[in-house]
């Protein structure tokens, strides 16, 4: 507990030396486990909480069992979303950095040292890959497309020719960014297909779920700018811009 105070912060009211195994919910947690309670409706299930060490507010202290390790901090959400974080990098490591012998990597793609591209991954003419980004397996980056540091691409994440990606970014598996947009013109009973020359520029630390399709801009690009969350299976259409 004591090493989790001093990476996160907090006002630890308790045993430094108490372990903990597990994050769990408020109900379910057990003496091992680290929980958090951020809203007053709950003080009856803190009441009865059984768990080794509760994160709270400081105004819910007084609910709190008594003998229970605290951490006591003006955000118990933030400090959960925080302690998902830490939890994370300890338990699914960043991989080794380099390109898996599986992956094909364009002579004049430029890709950093620090990234780690993974099995089957294309890496397509004149791409840039930024310091730090992972490239899950069988990712799609396409020519001239551009991500931005620190991002993490899951496995089939596809990002067409043309495309923007800014840094830290998490994209989960599925997600296309830069398929055409649905454009067609209606002559003599049948359909003309409209090519769609526009890209997607996508800002920094945007979330795109599982699933989910970005359309490239008929003439001018897409644009998802800085902090924008998409959950799953959702349909940007082209030429949507989204703050």
């Amino acid at each position: 507990l004591g090493e989790i105070v001093a990476a996160l912060g907090g006002e630890l009211r308790g045993d430094p030396a108490h372990e903990i195994a597990c994050i769990a919910p408020l109900e379910s947690a057990g003496g091992d486990a680290i929980t958090f309670v951020a809203q007053a409706r709950l003080q009856k299930a803190l009441e009865a909480s059984t768990a080794g060490a509760i994160v709270l507010a400081p105004a819910l202290v007084a609910a709190a069992p008594a003998g229970r390790n605290l951490v006591v901090t003006a955000d118990p959400y933030l400090y959960f979303a925080r302690l998902t974080q830490w939890w994370a990098r300890r338990l699914r490591p960043a991989p080794a950095a380099g390109v898996h012998p599986t992956a094909w990597i364009a002579p004049d793609a430029v890709v950093a040292a620090s990234a780690s591209i993974g099995p089957h991954a294309v890496v397509e003419s004149g791409a840039v890959i930024g310091e730090r980004v992972q490239l899950g397996a069988h990712c799609v980056v396409g020519s001239g497309s551009r991500v931005g540091a620190d991002s993490l691409m899951h496995p089939r994440v596809t990002i067409a020719a043309g495309c923007t990606v800014g840094e830290r970014c998490v994209f989960q598996s599925g997600a296309v960014i830069g398929a055409d947009g649905f454009g067609i013109a209606p002559t003599q009973g049948r359909w003309e297909r409209i090519e769609q020359l526009g890209g997607v520029r996508i800002g920094n630390d945007v979330d795109i779920g599982a699933n989910t399709c970005v359309d490239r801009g008929a003439l001018e690009d897409t644009v998802l700018e800085d902090g924008v969350k998409l959950d799953n299976q959702i349909q940007i259409g082209h030429n949507c811009h989204i703050g």
